[in-house]
């Protein structure tokens, strides 16, 4: 460019209004001409102020239907945009169906064929199913065009348009793949900067591509800024980033925010911002804050209106972070339905929870004591301070409102948040307090409110019927959970009641894998020619042609080339038209006395053949050539519906084998209709089992399913399902069923819920189980130090109580369990309470406090006061007697001195794993091949082979897993013998240690190593 920047060049005119054009301006329009050539509309408004887009040829002169522009009949208008006009054409060379872009004349400069031409090179370079797919770039006549794949189903803004406001599911459904399309685009660098319903367009299928990538920049390599005119704007307002109408530079995110626009008009039928002009327009789009799309459809979900809010932000950086967390976001308003939260998982939450409340609430008393500020059970001060209300109360509400907040606000708690849950409403938003509130109270209420009014002020009967009510609480929760059947996702009572439901969060997973883009390669100039292709390499040689790998120096991108024999026919008409993901699209070809060749996509990725060996390497070469099914069921989820269409439409292929899968480089599977390029003649005779015939469908899936998952081509001719690697059980089950599904349809309902089930256990899942198994020994380590503290300091409040009780309690473990052996007479105990423990039982504030009942109850209790009634003044001797009595009965140690060693609950800790955890462990192996915590997970073992591993194997690897327990207890042992904690607290570590490193390691941990044994989910 040259001359200042507003100076005009009298020679130079705009040809729509006659204007004098800046010397510097590359487009051959003015700029308020250009304004209107990006917006590709004429502005008029409708009822509602908002703009009206009507598409319209801006320069007459461009071809009409019926008419011929070089080898492509025209067949009509589909319509126009920036850089030019879109018409649906006939390719009369193949009978081929396309759309066709051809340049506006008005914008025919080198600068413009430069930017035209670039649209189609960016377009050409995402190969995507939500992408449009580009055939070729070329000049009749001198005119530019590009040929791009046909969708027939219109745009998303003509479906709006003739029908309303999409559903929510059919909406979101739409954005996720304009997100996948983008997301692709974004990892080569390449910008949209267009995203409106107009430029997204749908196929007969359904499917959603993302197309006219005229105003698209290339990140990687900032060479187009000079294309554009300094201090204009290309683009449309009402769907552009406040950032892109300044003129700023971009990233994604202001894609981000033209999908949020984009969602918001599908959903509303109205754009975010409305204006009687356009210079209005913009000025609201960069100064008012985004409505809420509620405002036009009010029972939209509130957790949708906020991520479609998120994405019109004003400032980039309050966006989401990436496209990844976007469709997280808005996933769960789409169709594919959640996956509900299995019992065992709910339970364990549970469990969970439980820990995680009881340990915060003695933590917060234990607190309380320590600062010596209250009483544990004197924090509702006031007459009522003994009831059991009084003491119950504080628990019951700090459970209601853990779970009411936690739940309310954030979808899940603690525990269910360990265990990968999720607590939603019908919007699948997280229900809200006042939701999660009454389903709280619907857990916890009932059994504690039946206990206050069975039991009502009196503290002596809430205190003996406690074991009664806390068995009935889990009664409750039994019934709660009667109504939990499979096919109503295992929806509990109060799940019911308050429309909730508790789901996996594993809903969303994808096959995309990280792939990089290729480099142009060098000098491609000199390398001969095949049409229009310069021919790089050969990739194979056989007797009837061969395999060309070329390159479209146009649209910078590879091809491969298929030269055949003079007099062989050309691609039967259905595979040239053929655009579906799973297949190969054919560009071109020509038959001639001179050139017979065909052109196809080049795909990136490898063969099938090239990731699986012969099985002839070694053991654990094979093994790192297996492939997860965690990917291997979308490869097959692929074919699986490639052969359904293909058997619908008459388009499958005559042979299917191994050497015609084709696995791309974002993990997708193709079938070919040729043996893969490429492959040497020795792998395609690896393939042993036979080629099969076009009704062999599930067999063939049968067939891919073994070879990628053994990591070798001959385990295809193994029988279905029996493929010797750690597999799910529910993937082991679906591919030994394989032979049974009558046809591919059958077959997809089945595999599609898989693709959403988990699929390896991961060291979330493992942590889970240790942390189930530590649970309760953790709680009773807490408990005693709670027991330590609550003692000490209501001893100092209420001194004598603890040691009476143990004294009634020497008593009656003596008559019940010792009564022919020399035992205190009743006499001598009664005369030794009264004469020592007078003060505590005749004060009725100590004798009645909580603490005094809790302890003391029953037989004991009449017996302590009937002492104190018959023995009113005890004499001296009397108190001797008594005293000599009792002296080598009274209990020893004190369990509080006990407590107060600073190893003790170390100890405890390591007690309650071996009672609470490793004995159950080792004899549920045994009995059941697996214990509560392996059933609760979701969790079984398997033999490296896949098959269920033996109850002797289980148990191995139970004693593997607990045999360090032996060493913790010896060397706590020998802590409490020297009475120095240190090695108490070393074997604990070890415990800690090893159970990290046993987490840390990848895929299984030690025991698992030690025994053989491979964790798979069920």
């Amino acid at each position: 460019m040259s001359g200042p920047q507003n100076s005009s060049s009298p020679g130079r005119r705009c040809p729509q209004c006659g204007a004098d054009l800046p010397g510097d301006l590359p487009p051959e329009l003015c700029p308020k001409c250009l304004l209107k050539t990006g917006l590709a509309t004429e502005p008029r408004t409708g009822p509602q102020g908002t703009i009206i887009v009507k598409a319209e040829a801006l320069i007459p002169g461009l071809p009409q239907p019926g008419e011929q522009l070089g080898h492509y009949r025209i067949v009509r208008s589909l319509g126009g945009g920036g850089m030019g006009t879109v018409f649906e054409a006939e390719d009369l060379d193949n009978g081929r169906r396309v759309a066709l872009k051809v340049l506006s004349q008005a914008l025919d400069s080198p600068e413009a064929r430069h930017r035209f031409f670039r649209e189609g090179r960016l377009a050409a370079s995402i190969n995507h199913p939500n992408s449009v797919y580009v055939f070729g770039t070329e000049e009749l006549g001198g005119i530019p065009l590009i040929t791009m794949e046909l969708v027939a189903g219109g745009t998303l803004e003509e479906r709006v348009r003739s029908r309303g406001p999409m559903p929510t599911t059919e909406a979101v459904d739409a954005v996720l793949q304009i997100i996948a399309g983008l997301e692709v685009a974004q990892r080569i660098g390449i910008i949209h900067r267009d995203v409106k319903p107009s430029n997204c367009f749908v196929d007969t299928d359904g499917t959603v591509k993302i197309g006219d990538f005229g105003l698209s920049i290339c990140t990687s390599v900032r060479t187009e800024t000079a294309l554009t005119v300094a201090g204009s704007f290309l683009g449309t307002p009402a769907f552009c980033s406040p950032e892109q109408l300044r003129g700023e530079d971009l990233n994604a995110k202001s894609d981000m925010y033209s999908v949020g626009a984009t969602l918001f008009y599908l959903l509303t039928g109205h754009t975010p911002f409305q204006a009687k002009n356009v210079v209005a327009l913009i000025a609201t789009v960069l100064e008012q804050p985004a409505p809420s799309p509620r405002q036009f459809q009010p029972k939209l979900a509130r957790g949708l209106s906020k991520a479609v809010r998120r994405c019109l932000d004003k400032q980039a950086g309050e966006r989401f972070k990436s496209y990844e967390e976007l469709r997280k976001a808005i996933a769960p308003y789409g169709s594919t339905a959640p996956v509900p939260a299995t019992l065992g998982l709910r339970c364990a939450a549970g469990a969970l929870d439980m820990l995680s409340f009881s340990l915060g609430a003695m933590a917060l008393v234990a607190l309380i004591v320590m600062a010596d500020k209250f009483h544990p059970f004197g924090l509702f001060q006031g007459a009522a301070t003994d009831t059991a209300f009084s003491a119950e109360a504080p628990g019951i509400l700090f459970i209601v409102f853990y779970f009411a907040l936690l739940e309310g606000l954030w979808g899940t708690s603690l525990g269910k948040f360990i265990c990968g849950l999720r607590v939603v409403g019908a919007d699948n938003n997280p229900p809200g307090f006042w939701r999660a509130l009454p389903r709280a109270l619907l857990c916890v209420l009932p059994p504690a409110l039946a206990q206050w009014l069975y039991c009502g002020l009196d503290p002596k009967a809430y205190v003996e019927s406690q074991t009664l009510w806390g068995f009935a609480f889990y009664v409750w929760v039994a019934l709660l959970f009667c109504t939990a059947r499979r096919k109503n996702g295992f929806a509990a009572f109060h799940d019911l009641v308050t429309k909730t439901r508790v789901i996996s969060k594993n809903t969303l997973q994808t096959s995309t894998a990280p792939f990089a883009s290729e480099p142009s390669p060098p000098s491609v100039e000199a390398k001969p020619l095949i049409g229009p292709y310069h021919v790089l390499d050969t990739l194979e040689e056989f007797p009837e042609g061969s395999w060309l790998l070329g390159y479209d120096l146009r649209l910078l991108r590879k091809v491969w080339i298929r030269t055949v024999p003079t007099g062989t026919p050309p691609a039967p008409a259905p595979l040239r038209n053929l655009g579906r993901v799973g297949r190969l699209r054919w560009l071109a070809g020509r038959r001639s006395p001179e050139e017979n060749w065909d052109a196809y996509e080049a795909p990136s990725g490898q063969p099938l053949l090239h990731m699986v060996q012969d099985g002839s390497g070694p053991e654990a070469s094979r093994a790192s050539n297996s492939k997860p099914w965690a990917r291997v069921r979308f490869w097959l989820c692929d074919l699986a519906a490639e052969l359904s269409a293909a058997q619908k439409d008459g388009t499958l292929p005559t042979t299917l084998s191994l050497d015609r899968v084709w696995i791309t480089g974002d993990g997708r599977a193709k079938l070919l209709d040729f043996p893969a390029p490429g492959l040497p003649y020795s792998a395609l005779d690896l393939n042993s089992p036979p080629m099969l015939n076009k009704v062999d469908g599930t067999r063939f899936l049968g067939q891919i399913a073994a070879a990628a998952l053994e990591g070798r081509a001959d385990a295809a001719a193994k029988p279905a399902g029996e493929v010797a690697v750690p597999l799910p059980l529910h993937a082991r089950q679906f591919l030994q069923g394989l032979p049974q599904f009558p046809d591919m349809d059958a077959l997809l309902l089945a595999l599609r819920p898989l693709l959403q089930r988990v699929a390896v256990v991961t060291r979330r899942r493992r942590a889970a189980m240790v942390a189930a198994c530590v649970a309760f020994p953790l709680f009773c380590c807490c408990i005693s130090f709670f027991t330590k503290v609550y003692l000490t300091q209501s001893q100092r409040e209420i001194p004598g109580i603890f040691e009476l009780s143990q004294i009634l309690h020497k008593r009656a473990t003596m008559q019940r369990w010792f009564k022919d052996q020399p035992r205190p007479t009743d006499l001598q105990y009664a005369l030794y309470i009264a004469s020592h423990y007078r003060a505590a039982i005749t004060n009725e504030d100590s004798w009645s406090s909580v603490f005094a009942l809790s302890l003391i109850k029953g037989e004991d209790r009449r017996f302590a006061e009937q002492s104190v009634a018959q023995y009113p003044a005890p004499t001296d001797k009397e108190t001797a007697e008594a005293d000599a009595a009792l002296k080598e009965s009274l209990p020893k140690p004190d369990p509080i001195s006990l407590l107060g060693q600073p190893s003790a609950s170390l100890i405890l800790m390591i007690a309650g794993l071996a009672l609470f955890a490793a004995l159950p462990a080792v004899i549920a192996a045994l009995a059941f091949r697996g214990g509560l915590v392996l059933l609760l997970t979701g969790v079984t073992f398997v033999r490296r082979d896949g098959t269920l591993a033996s109850r002797r194997l289980l148990f191995n690897r139970a004693v593997a897993a607990w045999s360090p327990l032996v060493l913790a207890f010896v060397l706590s042992g020998i802590s409490l013998a020297i009475k120095n904690p240190v090695l108490t607290v070393l074997g604990f570590g070890l415990l800690v240690v090893l159970a990290a490193i046993s987490v840390a390691l990848p895929q299984r941990g030690l025991q698992d190593r030690l025994a053989g044994t491979w964790p798979v989910p069920r």
